[in-house]
């Protein structure tokens, strides 16, 4: 079963479950160390009985690709606990979810940022990579965006030479 929920809206002991997963997944690395991050407007939960077997957040947020504002789900920590990895929940997850981000929240598009090893999986879903400047703010001021950056898309692909993420990043 799939699970749409604001972020805020979530009960604590789901939340801290969550930010359990986040921890252990990502905490280890040095950018998501040093970086301050956007909270989530969207929680979006993938449920087999009572068990969380994969999910995402959504951020929306109004962003500039080349000085144009367009309106973005910006997804972040896209997660399929170990134990239920290989099974195609995520898959299912973000294919079935995707009438939510253009349709319900009228986006222009899906954006995240990537580590090389995903590229093949999201490609697979179809997401492309742009090879785009992308700047974000941060405490100490706006900085540019280092790794890899991909679109979704329902319309023809776009290219931007910059992208601006008018926040924090996700």
């Amino acid at each position: 079963m799939i699970q749409l929920s604001p972020y805020s809206q979530l009960p604590d002991d789901v939340r801290q479950l969550l930010n359990d997963y986040i921890h252990a997944e990502f905490g280890h690395i040095p950018i998501v160390q040093e970086t301050a991050w956007a909270s989530p407007d969207w929680t979006i939960l993938y449920k087999e009985g009572d068990t969380i077997v994969s999910f995402y957040n959504i951020i929306e947020r109004y962003i500039l690709m080349d000085g144009k504002s367009c309106k973005v789900a910006g997804i972040n920590n896209v997660i399929t606990p170990a134990a239920f990895r290989g099974q195609g929940y995520c898959t299912k997850l973000l294919n079935d979810t995707t009438s939510f981000i253009f349709d319900e929240l009228r986006t222009d598009y899906a954006l995240l940022l990537c580590a090389d090893a995903m590229i093949p999986f999201y490609q697979r879903l179809g997401w492309y990579t742009v090879d785009s400047e992308v700047y974000f703010d941060q405490p100490s001021g706006r900085k540019r965006w280092a790794a890899n950056i991909m679109l979704l898309s329902l319309h023809k692909p776009v290219a931007p030479a910059t992208i601006d993420l008018q926040g924090t990043p996700w």
